[in-house]
């Protein structure tokens, strides 16, 4: 399916007003998280954003997105600027109809929101944990060796 009759035909069935793809791109709120679709090549590009790193925990909650990256169809990173962690999937656009579509940008926001949760909740756990660490002393001493 072609990508303009995909999002015209995705903004009737859903009542979606003002969703147009301009240069094969799209943006969509759906529950709060902005979806931005991008046509490229055969294939689509959905990506949405994660959120900001935890202050304390961060290396921690990183590779968590890393091993989701082996599990769960969709691709975890951190973009540099403005330093926020993305999910972004791809879907090969001839292999799509209107039902694949929705299957899919659901399927999509759904993981972005069980992440969100996820970092929502690794924070006080991180930061309660850091505060643990801060207070404990060091077993090797502040030189990296064991005081004997």
């Amino acid at each position: 399916m072609e990508f303009k009759q995909l999002i015209t035909d995705f903004a009737k069935r859903h009542s979606v007003e003002n969703l147009v793809a301009v240069d094969n791109a799209a943006a969509l709120d759906i529950d709060g998280i902005i979806v931005t679709i991008v046509a490229k090549d055969d294939a689509l590009v959905l990506s949405a954003d994660v959120g900001d790193p935890p202050s304390e925990g961060a290396a921690v909650f990183s590779d968590l997105l890393l091993e989701a990256n082996m599990q769960s169809g969709v691709v975890f990173a951190k973009v540099p600027e403005p330093g926020q962690y993305v999910a972004v999937k791809r879907l090969q656009l001839a292999l799509l109809d209107n039902d694949g579509f929705d299957a899919a940008l659901e399927a999509f926001v759904n993981q972005v929101e069980t992440w969100r949760r996820l970092l929502a909740d690794f924070r006080p756990i991180a930061k309660t944990a850091a505060e643990g660490a801060a207070g404990e002393k060091p077993s090797f001493g502040s030189s990296g060796f064991m005081p004997v």
